[in-house]
């Protein structure tokens, strides 16, 4: 966190993980909690939590667990994507069952022993399983077998199914109907109303420490329309008006920066888009009708080829006291345009055509199959992907965005919308670096994404077994021996730094040339 010291806070106050000492219990988390304890208390099987994405469903779940009862034991099951056989592995593996035979029997036996001695115990064994919309119908079909370990009065395992909406509409199927008739307790998380905003806010304030910095009731106001009460996309808003406040030397929030930091990161929603799209509709309807009007004014004049060279040549018009292109670059003369100016000069960089004006660089991204990943760290892990990107670089009091085009030995090409191409050493700014955005193309995207997974990892040597499209333990390995091949956090999973280096092939545009 680079800003931490400077507004005096201990901890990173609006980070991304899900941090249960940050929990701020509204009125629907304390709903929550509640149905998710009488589930439990009452012995009814099956609980199902669901909620959008980024609503906080992780950080509930995990809050929940640090303050369970110490006469109840859980497993918690954050990678659902497995086989029942490797499931119910990780299940007793969570649990602390020793088992001497890897058998489904051996394993199955074992876990309903433990059930049966934590019942006579007077104990409670609860599994918890996060993301659940992503397991198999074959796993979701085990997961009901499981609920019939049972004694004649009482269920021995209760099971809490955690996931986005989509969830609800998969055990509703006609497949999986004796599971649906099992979930007894249902809750669905909704996002926050401004009331619950202003609380998140000052909640997560406090906790990270800091008593002196606050965010006017206004720009509250502001980020709830941003954010429409999305915890994850309230995160975003802050610490991008944190970050904007650093890189100024601002230590006071105010409503002008939070402004500016809602307009950098871009339309969160469809109905922001439809509300920026609408003028811009407009606009081009008036132009049209003009046109067709001179037409008709000028008949004989304008010949159709005439006509739509015009039209062209319209489109083409760039206000050039602000935005304009020079010599194959997007350059601007406001430092508030030059971070939508990169995105520009970086689409371009892969290729792309006719992006468009600057007002829409953000809504490019996503329309033209991209993915941004961002990261605050250091410079080393752009050099690690091999790929160009964005450079948020400290200048005095504010951030200064250059595209990183090329890195030759100890030199580098950089981008600047303000200046222009130039060539620099790395030591210059390298250590000035606050941010890094990088533009990829996730060939792992999708249903059948281990499936494909599966085959890069065979073709790379790290992976000798059959294509089954499930991210068993086999394949899981086979990934820890790639991340450390390639120097990246060895999680096992299809992380997203995992999936840029994966994703990487000849049509992706080299950042290191020889």
């Amino acid at each position: 966190m680079i800003y931490g010291k400077f507004f005096g806070f201990r901890e990173e106050p609006f980070g991304v993980t899900p941090d249960p000492k940050f929990l701020c219990l509204t009125r629907r988390h304390e709903e929550a909690i509640a149905y998710l304890r009488f589930g439990i208390s009452e012995n009814k099987g099956f609980v199902m939590l669901t909620g959008e994405v980024g609503a906080g469903k992780t950080t509930l779940i995990r809050y929940f667990l640090n303050n369970i009862g110490s006469d109840t034991h859980t497993s918690l099951i954050l990678n659902p994507m497995f086989e029942p056989l490797e499931l119910l592995k990780l299940i007793n593996h969570d649990f602390g069952i020793a088992c001497e035979g890897s058998s489904y029997k051996d394993l199955l036996d074992a876990l309903n022993n433990f059930l049966l001695e934590c019942f006579s115990r007077d104990e409670k064994a609860v599994l918890i399983i996060d993301e659940a919309q992503g397991l198999s119908f074959e796993c979701l079909e085990f997961m009901r077998l499981l609920s019939n370990l049972e004694t004649n009065t009482k269920k021995l395992l209760q099971v809490v199914l955690v996931g986005q909406p989509e969830l609800a509409r998969i055990v509703e199927s006609e497949r999986l109907k004796q599971l649906n008739q099992r979930i007894a307790v249902r809750y669905h998380l909704e996002f926050m109303d401004l009331s619950d905003t202003i609380k998140y806010i000052n909640h997560r304030l406090k906790v990270a420490g800091s008593g002196t910095v606050s965010f006017p009731d206004r720009s509250i106001r502001l980020i709830q329309r941003f954010s429409h009460g999305c915890p994850r996309l309230i995160n975003l808003a802050c610490d991008r008006t944190f970050l904007l406040s650093y890189s100024k030397g601002k230590a006071k929030i105010t409503t002008g920066m939070v402004r500016k930091a809602l307009r950098e990161l871009g339309p969160a929603s469809g109905g922001n888009r439809r509300r920026l799209l609408k003028p811009a509709i407009i606009g081009l309807g008036a132009l049209s009708i003009s046109l067709v009007l001179l037409m008709m004014i000028y008949g004989g004049i304008f010949k159709e080829y005439n006509f739509l060279r015009m039209v062209k040549v319209v489109k083409e018009v760039k206000n050039e006291s602000e935005f304009f292109l020079d010599g194959g670059i997007y350059r601007v003369s406001k430092p508030e345009l030059s971070e939508a100016a990169c995105i520009l000069n970086l689409l371009s960089i892969w290729g792309e055509k006719d992006i468009g004006h600057i007002s829409g660089a953000n809504s490019e991204i996503g329309k033209r199959g991209f993915f941004l990943y961002k990261y605050y760290d250091k410079l080393d892990k752009i050099i690690k992907f091999d790929m160009p990107g964005i450079l948020g670089i400290k200048d005095g009091e504010r951030m200064r965005w250059v595209v990183l085009r090329w890195v030759i030995g100890e030199d580098a090409m950089l981008i600047d919308p303000l200046d222009g191409k130039k060539i620099v050493p790395l030591k210059g700014f390298k250590d000035a670096v606050m941010q890094v955005n990088v533009l990829w193309k996730n060939k792992y995207n999708g249903g059948d994404r281990i499936i494909r997974l599966q085959a890069e990892l065979k073709r790379r040597g790290l992976y000798n077994y059959p294509i089954t499209g499930i991210l068993e333990l086999n394949t899981t390995n086979a990934l820890i021996k790639f991340q450390e091949r390639e120097g990246i956090a060895k999680t096992g999973l299809l992380d997203d730094e995992t999936a840029i280096i994966l994703s990487r092939d000849a049509n992706v545009p080299k950042l290191i040339l020889h």
